[in-house]
């Protein structure tokens, strides 16, 4: 793996404004790595947008709010986390897009945001979810099974901070299940059972960087974004070893939120950016090892979150 300390983006495509795509929030992988599947917040209702490999967008799925994690399972359905309003109340729900492209409720948790989402091979959906009366902003994982089920299936602590909330999620070929505790800077591994270890702590971030998206790379390398929400530039990616050990892929970022490989072993990064300082959010490529990124889109505003890849719908 060739570390990248600096990088020059290479644009290969913009979309043009009149799509009107405001913040991308998510992107997903399955092991087609066909389409690329992106929760976007489109003023003014969201949606779930889908890329073809070579980066013609359309409108999947409309009239949603706040879109976040996308996952498919074995079978093909694509599962969506987003958080609309019920009552002057946020409500955390699963989607499920079945093959016929009709949309049900697969779960959810009243008072919860939803962030990260992982299908593991019995087709149980795990979201990363916060509790908006919680101060220290801790995480809770839900599972839901397909019976509809829901159950507690594991926590990760939280620290106090306004900025960050926890994020990722992602199985290894084992089927542990990682989870990022972003204000705490910790990265905790579960096994099936739920039985909870730490896999990095603190010691293996820099003060101010918080860890956030998650994405195994075919060798299990777990790659992980950081965010210091500090100067431009000033955030990247690493990857840990199966064993902990971490080295640098990427730096000068802004803001790099999901992350997902596609079958050629090409990392795709959606990257904030400043949006009050009228940069745009963008989707960036990166070679299999590493090297310099390309730009596989760009929006006029934007705010990108996590990544997938699945078969057109």
């Amino acid at each position: 793996m060739n570390p990248l300390t600096q990088f020059k983006k290479i644009s290969i495509l913009r979309l043009v404004a009149c799509l009107s795509l405001g913040a991308i929030f998510a992107l997903a992988t399955s092991a087609y790595a066909q389409n690329l599947y992106v929760s976007a917040q489109v003023p003014p209702s969201h949606a779930i947008l889908q890329f073809t490999p070579d980066g013609m967008p359309s409108t999947y799925a409309s009239g949603l709010l706040f879109p976040r994690g996308l996952a498919f399972d074995s079978i093909g359905n694509l599962l969506a986390a987003h958080n609309p309003q019920v009552d002057h109340h946020g409500i955390g729900r699963v989607l499920k897009f079945n093959l016929q492209n009709h949309v049900s409720t697969f779960g959810s948790a009243a008072k919860f945001f939803f962030q990260g989402l992982a299908v593991d091979v019995a087709g149980n959906a795990y979201v990363m979810a916060t509790d908006d009366r919680d101060p220290t902003a801790a995480g809770t994982i839900f599972k839901f099974t397909p019976s509809g089920e829901r159950t507690v299936f594991g926590s990760v602590p939280g620290v106090p901070d306004p900025l960050v909330s926890n994020g990722g999620l992602a199985f290894d070929s084992t089927g542990d299940l990682y989870a990022t505790a972003s204000n705490a800077q910790t990265i905790y591994k579960f096994a099936p059972n739920g039985t909870r270890t730490v896999f990095v702590g603190p010691e293996a971030f820099a003060p101010g960087e918080n860890p956030f998206g998650l994405a195994f790379d075919s060798n299990g390398n777990l790659f992980v974004s950081i965010e210091t929400f500090s100067d431009p530039g000033a955030d990247s990616i690493v990857y840990f070893t199966p064993m902990g050990v971490k080295s640098t892929f990427a730096t000068g970022l802004t803001t790099p939120r999901g992350l997902a490989f596609d079958s050629s072993g090409n990392l795709f990064v959606a990257e904030v950016n400043q949006p009050e300082a009228n940069q745009p959010g963008e989707i960036l490529k990166f070679p299999p090892g590493g090297g310099p990124p390309t730009v596989f889109a760009s929006f006029s505003i934007g705010r990108p979150q996590f990544l997938t890849f699945g078969p057109p719908r």
